[in-house]
């Protein structure tokens, strides 16, 4: 696994985008990378400034099966749940995975190591079914308010979204120690604050820029706070149960921020 995730490489200590991007690309998603070995790939820790970059073609992706469903004008809440599923497709349900791992281990929990071996559990109790039954019919909801709006300014906000909540993933991993010393976040490795940074620069002007020509500046900015603050008590909490960090707390982290932020777009509709 650990080959995986730390290639040797020649140019390491150089940001080469496109090498990262290949490198971003096949470890948040699905989708086939054949010849990312021919590019000598950076490390993974080294490739997280490319993060929202995959989530802009996520996003992308999943705003083009909402928009798709809708042309054959299947009813709109159908249309949201076509898009989330052809986005668990595209990631292998990695983030959602990671919120059903967290409600389990934090819900069922009483002590730090029974929720971190709880959240290591492949299997789905109680706490993570009821989280996915009400986070992925609110996301399809959300994205289904948004089919008011012309097509370009659907795809311009929900690849923003995707962007951003992944940006945040890698301020996370950056900024907040690891909970435990053989998990995956911390095989991928940690995020030098430079890389950080750069995810976050990226991720914020997609979506920020995007929802203020769209929307209105008051929704840009209000999205950009309300994913970061979604963030920020997902991060807290975690350092009350677990004392860190986990990559099932990134995943869970990306789908509340994309979440809130899809959320403000949605009421920013109502006075747009």
């Amino acid at each position: 696994m650990s080959d995986g995730f730390e290639p040797r490489s020649v140019h390491r200590g150089r940001f080469r985008p496109f090498a990262a991007f290949l490198v971003a690309l096949r470890f948040l998603t699905r989708l086939p990378v054949p010849f990312i070995r021919t590019v000598d790939p950076p490390r993974l820790r080294d490739s997280m400034a490319m993060f929202p970059v995959v989530g802009l073609i996520v996003g992308g992706l999943m705003a083009g099966a909402l928009l798709l469903a809708h042309e054959l004008r299947l009813p709109e809440l159908f249309c949201g749940l076509l898009a989330i599923g052809f986005g668990l497709l595209l990631t292998g349900a990695f983030h959602e995975d990671g919120l059903a791992d967290v409600a389990d281990g934090f819900g069922g929990g009483s002590t730090r190591d029974d929720r971190l071996a709880i959240m290591r559990d492949s299997r789905i109790g109680a706490y993570g079914t009821l989280a996915l039954v009400i986070v992925i019919p609110a996301r399809a909801a959300l994205l289904a308010s948004l089919l008011s709006l012309p097509a370009y300014a659907v795809l311009v906000l929900v690849a923003g979204a995707a962007a951003f909540s992944r940006s945040l993933m890698v301020d996370l991993l950056s900024s907040t120690r690891p909970a435990r010393s053989d998990g995956l976040a911390t095989l991928a490795g940690q995020p030098s604050r430079r890389t950080a940074l750069l995810a976050i620069a990226i991720g914020s002007l997609a979506a920020g820029l995007g929802a203020w020509s769209i929307l209105s500046w008051e929704a840009a900015v209000l999205g950009l706070i309300a994913a970061l603050l979604a963030l920020a008590s997902l991060r807290a909490l975690a350092m009350r149960k677990i004392g860190g960090q986990t990559g099932d707390v990134c995943g869970a982290g990306q789908v509340m921020a994309e979440t809130a932020m899809l959320a403000v777009f949605a009421g920013a509709l109502s006075f747009h």
